[in-house]
Formats: structure tokens, C-alpha cells, sequence
């Protein structure tokens, strides 16, 4: 990852400025999904870790700090969450491996939460603009690329990102709300 946003754009971030995140998205999305990948070895798990990451990096936008290289600062993060990526699919996998098969049946409970969840989000995706709900939903559920969504729609790759970033956030909001009770 290369060092090619100046301090002005940074601290412009800081504040709130949406052009310095799009600067800063525009510069770093496809080097930090390259190194994502890197890890994940899933094209699809590294695109929604790098969603993640920026999503978070958005929220999390005041604790930037000016005076060390951003290039490392988010190549940190980057290599955060893929580890903890990873750490959490060999626990999950070497769990249900362990289990006999009619151990892992969900509960009438957890079965009733789940499909619950599943109406939630599918509300939460029939609210979304046309637009994105359009590209969330050819690429959950039809599984294009973002390159190909790009295409079928005549607009951006970028845009496609950008759009799937924003159905993605609005949905963990969704689940996040949800599961407040719970916690």
C-alpha cells in the first residue's frame, strides 16, 4: 500500500468531510482488498472485510492519528481483520468438525431468532433505494461480481462498491438493533 494521501486529506477525514473518505476509499479499497485476499484466499470474504474495514474506518474517523503513516495504520487493521477472520472460521470449522452431525441441530429457539433475523434483513433490504437494492441483491443472491453488476447496470464499479458498503451497513445496524435485547 502505497502512501498517497497528504495530512490536509487525513485531517479533513477527521472532521467529517465526505470527498476526503471518498479520497481516501478511492486510493486504498483495491490495495487493502488485494491484501485482504492475501489471507482469506476468498474473493468474497475479502471484498466484505474491506467493506468492513472502511465502514469502520468512517465510524471510527476521530481517533486517526495524523502524525503516523496511514498507509501503516491501515495495513494494520487490514492484517487485524483478516487474522481475526481467519481465527474465527478454524474455530467454527474444527467445532462442528468435532460434533456428530445430530449434535449441531438448531433449537425451536434459535430456529425461531433465525428466521426472525431473515425477515428482518429482508425488510431492511425492501427499504433499501432501487438502486441499491438492485446491486445488494445481484450480488447476494446472484453472486456477480462487483465488475459484472457494474456492467449489467451501466454505472461504476466504484458505485457498486459504494452501494453494496451501504447496504451492508445498513443491515448490520439492523442486526445490531435486534440483537440489543439479547445482550
Amino acid at each position: 500500500m502505497n502512501n498517497r494521501i497528504d495530512i490536509a486529506v487525513l485531517e479533513a477525514l477527521r472532521t467529517g468531510n465526505h470527498k476526503a473518505f471518498e479520497e481516501v476509499f478511492n486510493a486504498y479499497y483495491n490495495k487493502t482488498k488485494a491484501f485482504i485476499f492475501g489471507y482469506t484466499k476468498s474473493e468474497g470474504d475479502a471484498e466484505e472485510l474491506t467493506e468492513d474495514l472502511f465502514v469502520n474506518l468512517w465510524i471510527n474517523r476521530q481517533s486517526i492519528d495524523t502524525s503516523k503513516t496511514f498507509t501503516s495504520y491501515l495495513h494494520t487493521i487490514a492484517r487485524n481483520a483478516a487474522i481475526d477472520f481467519l481465527r474465527h472460521k478454524y474455530i467454527h470449522n474444527t467445532y462442528r468438525a468435532q460434533l456428530p452431525d445430530e449434535t449441531y441441530s438448531a433449537t425451536s429457539e434459535e430456529e425461531l431468532i433465525a428466521k426472525e433475523l431473515g425477515l428482518l434483513i429482508d425488510e431492511v433490504i425492501e427499504k433499501m433505494p432501487r438502486q441499491r437494492k438492485k446491486i445488494y441483491l445481484l450480488s447476494r443472491n446472484e453472486g456477480l461480481s462487483n465488475t459484472e453488476i457494474a456492467v449489467q447496470l451501466n454505472t461504476t464499479k466504484r458505485n457498486v462498491e459504494s452501494q453494496l458498503s451501504l447496504a451492508l451497513k445498513e443491515i448490520r445496524k439492523a442486526i445490531f438493533i435486534f440483537f440489543i435485547p439479547f445482550l
